[in-house]
């Protein structure tokens, strides 16, 4: 299921379609995501969509608005408030703090 979702994070990912990948029922999905990894389906894919932004906003020159349809999470503002929720900073200010570190 996650190797699906690795390959599919740009597009539109349900957990019905982890639960059909998985040959699982979507509540054992939803089982398997809480006991393995301690999260939902749902906030796996997030979280996974965000690595990816990251480091598309670091590694490219695109838009934020290009980067946020590449990495599946929708509109700039939607991505932009998630991005925010999740890593305390808008993706522009991520892109320039990390862009010119060294690290």
């Amino acid at each position: 299921m996650m190797v699906y979702v690795h390959e599919n994070f740009a597009d539109k990912i349900t957990v019905s379609d982890l639960a059909k990948v998985g040959y699982i029922s979507e509540r054992d999905c939803f089982r398997v995501f809480q006991e393995c990894l301690h999260m939902t389906p749902i906030e796996y894919i997030t979280n996974y969509r965000l690595q990816k932004a990251c480091y598309m906003l670091v590694h490219s020159k695109d838009t934020i608005s290009a980067i946020s349809q590449e990495c599946g999470l929708g509109s700039s503002s939607f991505f932009g408030k998630t991005f925010r929720e999740h890593m305390g900073m808008t993706p522009m200010e991520y892109r320039k703090k990390w862009r010119n570190s060294d690290i």
